[in-house]
């Protein structure tokens, strides 16, 4: 005979399992976060880095630099500001700048950024040919602007001691020299990022939400839950706490129909149904013999058995002795219209079977059984007796 939990145990067991993994999974979670941070500390980058920014900003930021540099004259700060710039960008950007004072009118200013560019050139080594380059394309760019290409001239003297490169000359003679692209800057990693933790976090917060999702949503349908159906009852006493009607048929192979017996207020009293015994070996599908009526009482932690038998094996004194040999075990005929009862210290079943077919002329096994079932509570049993909730296989 099967044995299954209530619906309310299981549920007990399914919100307690729910619970203790959410617990479980946060303080992991905060333990494993923990020593990952501890040994990789994040470090805060300032935002984007300047040779990340587009075009139109990254020139902006540059002339603010060169502007901070010719208000307050730091050189090294001026260089830390500018070192994700490669050297041609740094060139062009200084040249233009001094080019605009130039042409406004001031000098000195200009004079400053040549001296800065000067600076930069002896700390971070600037090759000769790429400022050659730059000059070039400065030179060419305000061809026709005299006083922004005399400021260029002047600021190509203090860069090459005097040489002023000429556009349009060979690449390869020494006045001058086509510009040449300078590959790209790679940006650098940002260290200590650690993407996997957000995943994580993100992870951790949708269980979570599924969890009070589900929670929330069994809630709302335990209120909505119908009122339990009345049975209707027009025998003597009180009704029956269930009632069962069902059909065996030739191919049904697994054939088990028990079920738990709870009273109205969901207490779980015990089990009790049909299934399938005994059949003739190695037949497909299985030749039944006999069925197994069962009740289970855990108020006397007590399971008696009712078998119902063909002809043929009612008749058989092997396998009737077979059933006999359990002493909570008795042999019934299964015939049309037969009534049998059985009880426990609280319970009592009243079955009845309804209509037998068998598959041969031997009446040795069963093509169709229909039978019913009606569990009654006896007069004064005492529903708080007992050690158990749920059958011995599914305690914990």
């Amino acid at each position: 005979m099967s044995a299954r939990p209530s619906f309310q145990s299981a549920q007990r067991f399914l919100i307690i399992g729910v619970v203790a993994g959410i617990i479980l999974g946060i303080i992991l979670g905060v333990v494993v976060s923990y020593v990952y941070i501890t040994q990789n500390p994040p470090v805060y980058q300032g935002g984007a880095f300047p040779d990340e920014l587009t075009e139109a900003y990254q020139n902006h930021y540059k002339a603010m630099v060169v502007d901070s540099y010719i208000v307050n004259q730091e050189p090294a700060v001026a260089i830390e500001r500018l070192k994700r710039f490669d050297s041609r960008a740094q060139i062009l950007s200084l040249g233009e700048r001094s080019a605009a004072y130039v042409a406004a009118g001031r000098g000195v200013e200009a004079q400053l950024i040549n001296n800065l560019a000067v600076t930069l050139k002896n700390s971070q080594g600037w090759d000769e040919e790429t400022i050659k380059a730059a000059i070039v394309e400065l030179t060419d760019r305000y061809q026709s602007d005299p006083a922004r290409s005399q400021a260029i001239s002047t600021f190509s003297a203090q860069l090459l001691n005097g040489q002023v490169p000429i556009p349009g000359t060979d690449t390869e003679g020494e006045s001058g020299i086509t510009a040449q692209p300078q590959p790209p800057v790679e940006p650098a990693a940002a260290p200590g990022s650690i993407p996997w933790l957000g995943v994580l976090l993100c992870c951790l917060a949708l269980l979570i939400a599924i969890v009070l999702g589900l929670l929330i949503f069994n809630r709302l349908q335990g209120s909505r839950k119908p009122a339990k159906p009345q049975i209707v009852w027009e025998g003597e006493g009180r009704p029956p706490l269930k009632q069962w009607r069902g059909t065996y048929t030739l191919g049904q192979d697994n054939y088990d129909e028990f079920f738990t017996i709870e009273t109205e207020d969901g207490d779980f009293m015990g089990e009790s149904g049909i299934g399938i015994m005994d059949s003739v070996p190695g037949t497909s599908p299985k030749q039944v013999l006999s069925f197994d009526v069962g009740l289970f009482d855990k108020t006397d932690i007590t399971t008696l058995s009712r078998v119902l038998m063909s002809e043929y094996a009612y008749n058989d004194d092997t396998l009737r002795a077979k059933v006999e040999a359990n002493p909570q075990a008795e042999a019934v005929l299964a015939e049309p219209g037969k009534k049998f009862t059985f009880d426990t210290t609280a319970l009592r079943v009243d079955a009845e079977i309804e209509e037998v077919e068998y598959g041969d002329a031997e009446k040795k096994y069963f093509s169709k059984l229909t039978s019913n079932l009606k569990v009654f509570l006896k007069e004064g049993a005492d529903i708080r007796r007992g050690e158990m909730d749920i059958p011995d296989e599914f305690k914990a």
